[in-house]
């Protein structure tokens, strides 16, 4: 009695693979025929009955989900489902990492048209201007291609991933997905610079400060971060750690007129006009054509001439208060002279800059060079036409 129990319960066994395999058979006649609905509904039904205990041989297990692979991504290409995709890629992927016969077809159905397909869907979901859909399906493009069967570091989808973050102001995801880029790229400067950016945007003091000194430490020539940092000690008035910071980086690239351009600015903010005036001018003497450097250094002179005007017009008409007038005239038109001609080198690097014309102008002017008032009004007057 027992003998017939156990032969009756493998012969159920072998008419439930036999099923099974069947069902497999009809799956792949129905792909072959272009029949999607009727090849899917067998393939489901194969693999449901592989999930409830059923089993296949190594080559028909491969055999299953090489061709699951390709009837969902059939039918995933009539409907763009991306769930029928996914369903796809999923299947594929079993297979390319089961070492069946089917594998290696399965790893470049992965290759040649899944990957492509998620990166079609990511571009034209780009330019649809669904950034958080183009933003998933570039993750997914990642994920993909690390699977161990493709191996593929995938950096410039992460970094695609990471735009479409930043552009759905996602700015948690953005720093999430730059952290990434970082470890794999530590030297690439624009992504720590969009990462402090991020942190900006977070309102995150401590994570932006973190990342700028990790920023500096690793990539300490990218003028980006350079100013970065400038940026975040100006705002926080902490001028010494300012200066040592540019002084750290000129050492480091002493031919970088930025660099020197920064150490004058951070100097003229704390009005150390000898200081401010010496760095600009090895900025100059790097690049001669540094528009704002040359403003810059007029501008040292300039802003000293306010308080000077100010005591001319608060003296009076005596004798002694003429004296005084006259003397601070003097002192008034030397400093004008002084940013004579840094405006006009600024005027020939760029003589547009309605600004700098007209203080060129007044310059002019208040020095009683006639020609040079002619000469930069007709300039202003061309422009406004």
């Amino acid at each position: 009695m027992k003998k017939g129990i156990f032969i009756a319960a493998i012969a159920l066994l072998a008419g439930e693979a036999f099923a099974q395999k069947a069902e497999l058979t009809s799956a792949i006649l129905s792909y072959r025929k272009q029949d999607m609905a009727t090849a899917k509904s067998y393939i489901d039904k194969a693999e449901a009955k592989l999930n409830d205990g059923g089993s296949l041989k190594a080559k028909d297990l491969g055999k299953l989900y090489h061709h699951k692979g390709l009837i969902y991504y059939s039918t995933y290409n009539d409907s763009k489902e991306i769930a029928l995709l996914n369903t796809a890629t999923e299947a594929f992927k079993l297979d390319a990492e089961a070492g069946s016969s089917y594998s290696k077809k399965s790893n470049d159905e992965l290759v040649i048209r899944c990957t492509e397909a998620y990166r079609e869907i990511a571009f034209i979901k780009y330019e649809a201007k669904d950034f958080a859909g183009a933003l998933s399906m570039f993750e997914r493009l990642v994920e993909v291609n690390a699977y161990p069967s493709i191996g593929i570091v995938d950096t410039a989808n992460l970094f695609n991933a990471s735009l479409m973050a930043i552009q759905a102001s996602d700015s948690e995801k953005a720093v999430e997905l730059l952290n990434k880029l970082i470890v794999l790229e530590p030297t690439k400067g624009d992504y720590h610079l969009s990462l402090i950016k991020e942190y900006g945007k977070l309102g995150d003091k401590e994570g932006k400060f973190e990342a700028i000194k990790a920023a500096r430490t690793t990539v300490p020539n990218h003028t980006g971060l350079i100013f970065e940092e400038v940026n975040y000690y100006l705002a926080e008035n902490n001028t010494d750690e300012l200066l040592r910071s540019l002084d750290d980086a000129i050492l480091a690239a002493p031919d970088n007129a930025i660099l020197h351009f920064a150490k004058g600015s951070a100097n003229a903010d704390i009005k150390n006009v000898a200081a401010a005036k010496e760095a600009y001018l090895i900025a100059i003497e790097i690049d001669a054509d540094y528009f704002d450097a040359y403003n810059n250094l007029a501008g040292l002179f300039l802003d000293q001439t306010v308080a000077v005007i100010e005591k001319m017009n608060n003296l009076g008409l005596s004798a002694a208060d003429q004296k005084k007038y006259n003397s601070l005239k003097k002192k008034r038109n030397t400093l004008y002279k002084e940013a004579k001609p840094y405006l006009e080198e600024a005027v020939r690097i760029n003589g547009k800059d309605i600004n700098v014309l007209k203080a060129l102008k007044d310059v002019c002017y208040q020095t009683d060079d006639i020609d040079c008032w002619k000469r930069v009004n007709a300039q202003i007057k061309e422009l406004s036409k």
